[in-house]
């Protein structure tokens, strides 16, 4: 599992996102942002991910929370 919470420029957001993708052991485990729908930076980048990158194409919001996940496996 890796938890991304740290800076919330888009640009940062976008590299810590691609970063975690290879921190996953055998390329499977969890993603988990914080202030998604919070921070317009962290927002916008996921949001994009998710319309851009395949990789990224199952990225949810959990309801009524300021987290994202994605599961990869």
């Amino acid at each position: 599992m890796v938890f991304i919470d740290g800076s919330h420029s888009y640009d940062y957001v976008i590299n810590d996102s691609r970063r975690a993708l290879e921190l996953l052991r055998d390329g499977r485990g969890l993603i988990i942002w914080h202030d998604y729908g919070v921070w317009p930076g962290v927002t916008r980048a996921l949001n994009d991910l998710r319309r851009d990158d395949p990789m990224f194409a199952n990225l949810r919001r959990v309801i009524d929370t300021s987290f994202g996940y994605l599961a990869v496996d």
